[in-house]
């Protein structure tokens, strides 16, 4: 509070630093997620697929006993899948004109044992690469950032897959995300709070981002605040986050 002796600027300028700050706590919306499925990176999986493939490319003419394994996976993953760990496939998506030109990060841990941990690896729309985050400790404070053009499409969800999700083992060994901050130009617009679980993680928008008013391009950054600590390692690890909009088809 300001004292009665205080001069009316010293107020003034107290009062608007205090609107200021209370307008950007406001704009911090905390969001809770809707959960989906956990990918299937399972060994059967791949060579479901490996099958599927050997099929396609020699052209061979089902027999009647092959239908059992044919028919589940054109139904329920359909031909358009390049393998388990596409994310999209092939068909139509917000991704048919939306989405990021580059990606970066903070951070990013050394290649380890013929795996690597770019920040490409969080945006290729595939859930057997992933980011980690590459300082000392949990890396709290550590970021991905997304460079979005001024003219594409706006989004409205946010998606997430958390941790190292190629195997059960290795989810629990690395940390998870916790809570994750997202950041508008710099401007704190939501707070994240990610379930510790091994399926992808929708986050619906209380308002679309994107083209600007100020007509610069969009930069979104999404910044690690709290972790669940793995059961071996102290690195953290984003698989892949994605999303959705409109202004597409």
């Amino acid at each position: 509070m300001c004292e009665p002796k205080a001069s009316v600027i010293i107020c003034l300028m107290a009062f608007s630093t205090s609107a200021v700050a209370l307008r950007a706590q406001e704009a911090i919306v905390p969001l809770q997620p809707v959960l989906e499925s956990t990918p299937d990176l399972s060994p059967g999986l791949f060579a479901l697929y490996a099958w599927y493939d050997s099929v396609l490319t020699v052209q061979v003419e089902l027999q009647d006993d092959k239908r059992a394994l044919y028919d589940p996976l054109y139904y329920t993953w359909g031909e358009t899948y390049l393998g388990p760990c596409d994310i999209l496939g092939l068909g139509c998506s917000w991704y048919c004109g939306g989405g990021p030109d580059s990606v970066w990060a903070s951070s990013t841990l050394e290649p380890t044992k013929g795996h690597s941990y770019g920040p490409q690896h969080a945006h290729d729309l595939d859930h057997c690469t992933a980011w980690c985050e590459g300082v000392d400790g949990a890396g709290i404070g550590e970021s991905l950032t997304y460079h979005f053009a001024k003219d594409s499409p706006r989004l409205h969800t946010i998606m997430i897959s958390n941790g190292l999700v190629t195997n059960e083992a290795s989810w629990r060994a690395n940390n998870r995300v916790k809570r994750l901050g997202v950041f508008e130009n710099g401007v704190p617009r939501a707070e994240l709070n990610l379930v510790d679980t091994m399926g992808d993680q929708h986050f619906k928008l209380p308002w679309l981002l994107g083209k600007r008013t100020d007509g610069e391009p969009m930069i979104l950054t999404f910044t690690i605040l709290e972790v669940y600590r793995g059961d071996r390692y102290n690195d953290t690890v984003i698989t892949e986050i994605w999303f959705d909009g409109i202004d597409v088809h």
